[in-house]
């Protein structure tokens, strides 16, 4: 059977969180040819079994705090025409329109897609915002992921197609449920020491800014939105 989709995801020791994650990817894996590669980068051998009930490629990564060599690692297994990329803490409301996007062939139109991750701002669902994340992409030989946090795809080609379909995402909360900063907390140090390395690339600080944001830590936030305008 020729592969149309490969969907990879990174699953970190949150095993009830996989689980709503790879219930919603269930249709797709039933309904369009394609494959499911689980990146563990935890240590919780209940994420490991429960990868294991969907897919039989289940990878140990060693975490490293750089999320690229992460998702390579699942992208260098993959053997789909198209490669889609999620998180663990996402889940699909619904993937039909995908489904229909590869089933109707109409994929071969298309070298890039976008889908919306639904960014909750209360643990009610009641106000949130969305935006089209890039996470999908026809393979070729130079597909790769690029920074080691925030990472993306490169490169970008062909015409791009815009899923209407999202995934929930409660992952930038502030308070409340034991979530929240831990993100921000992750995620500043890493981007700190790539704007050390790379200290004229503006991704970074434009997250820089959103990270100290959703911590309402407004100095910073200041900080590396004016140092980002500078470059």
């Amino acid at each position: 059977m020729d592969i149309q989709l490969s969907i990879s995801l990174l699953a970190s020791d949150r095993p009830a969180a996989l689980e709503r994650c790879l219930d919603s990817l269930r249709p797709l894996l039933m309904q369009v040819p394609s494959e499911l590669i689980v990146v563990a980068t935890g240590t919780d051998a209940r994420v490991r079994e429960a990868a294991a009930r969907y897919t039989g490629q289940v990878i140990p990564f060693a975490w490293c705090d750089d999320f690229s060599a992460a998702r390579n690692a699942g992208l260098r297994e993959a053997k789909g025409e198209w490669f889609l990329y999620i998180d663990d803490d996402e889940w699909f409301e619904d993937t039909a329109e995908i489904r229909d996007f590869f089933l109707s062939g109409e994929y071969k139109n298309y070298g890039t897609a976008f889908y919306r991750v639904r960014n909750y701002l209360d643990w009610d669902g009641i106000r949130y915002f969305d935006f089209h994340a890039f996470r999908m992409a026809r393979i070729t030989s130079e597909t790769a992921f690029q920074n080691p946090i925030h990472e993306e795809l490169v490169p970008r080609r062909g015409a791009s197609k815009f899923f209407g379909a999202y995934v929930h995402h409660y992952g930038y909360i502030v308070g409340g449920r034991g979530a929240g900063t831990g993100k921000t907390s992750r995620n500043i140090p890493i981007l700190l020491q790539d704007v050390r390395r790379n200290p004229g690339y503006i991704k970074n600080y434009v997250q820089l800014t959103r990270e100290y944001y959703v911590r309402r830590e407004w100095g910073k936030a200041e900080e590396y939105c004016r140092k980002g305008r500078r470059l």
